[in-house]
């Protein structure tokens, strides 16, 4: 029997998660209740969340004035990007629970459709995709921090009201350089003086990053 992508997909999830269930129940003493924990939660809660998400996408959607209502009825799909789009964009769903996650998920995915998806911009939106997935909720807090910056910042003048040890947000910037997201000035370099240069360089959002911001999070 032929089968589509979509049905591998399912049987590869369906004995990903009888393995998982299998390997919980060999832990002593509380591996028989994990493993029924996880077994019975995991479907249900990626059903509410897919439910909950499109729900939401049809809500927003709705609520657009006449002008933006035209733009996302005119937009241009092509079919076979469109769904692939679709289908990334569920597995991601499925497995976040971070509610900030959600909605910057639902804020990429509107855009999408605004923008269109097809072979001219499937690209760029499943690079933002990829790169929105990867960053957590500090990572997020950050580039909005950064989105407001006109100019370069010292990475040692960037405060969060919830993390006080600047290497955690030093670990969020070099995230950001690495998906080329900003822009890095150095100036002069410090040797034996007690201050870390990498603290001391400057960074502002690059155009992709920038780009990135608008079609993500804003």
């Amino acid at each position: 029997m032929v089968t589509d992508g979509r049905e591998v997909i399912i049987i590869q999830e369906d004995n990903k998660v009888t393995v998982i269930a299998a390997g919980l129940s060999l832990i002593p003493y509380v591996g028989g209740s994990l493993a029924t924990v996880y077994s019975s939660t995991k479907a249900k809660k990626e059903k509410e969340r897919l439910e909950k998400f499109y729900s939401d996408v049809a809500s927003t959607i709705k609520s657009f004035d006449e002008q933006l209502t035209d733009v996302v009825r005119n937009s241009y799909h092509d079919d076979e990007y469109l769904s692939m789009l679709i289908e990334k964009v569920s597995r991601k769903i499925e497995r976040e629970a971070r509610e900030i996650k959600q909605e910057k998920f639902k804020t990429f995915f509107i855009n999408a459709l605004i923008q269109g998806v097809n072979s001219s911009t499937y690209q760029n939106e499943e690079y933002y995709l990829d790169a929105l997935d990867s960053l957590s909720e500090l990572d997020i807090e950050m580039l909005v921090l950064l989105y407001k910056q006109e100019h370069a910042v010292p990475v040692s003048n960037i405060e969060s009201p919830f993390i006080d040890d600047p290497y955690i947000i030093l670990a969020s910037i070099n995230k950001f350089r690495t998906l080329g997201l900003l822009e890095v000035y150095t100036g002069n370099m410090n040797v034996g003086g007690g201050v870390d240069n990498a603290l001391a360089e400057s960074v502002k959002l690059s155009k992709l990053g920038r780009n990135f911001a608008e079609f993500c999070l804003s």
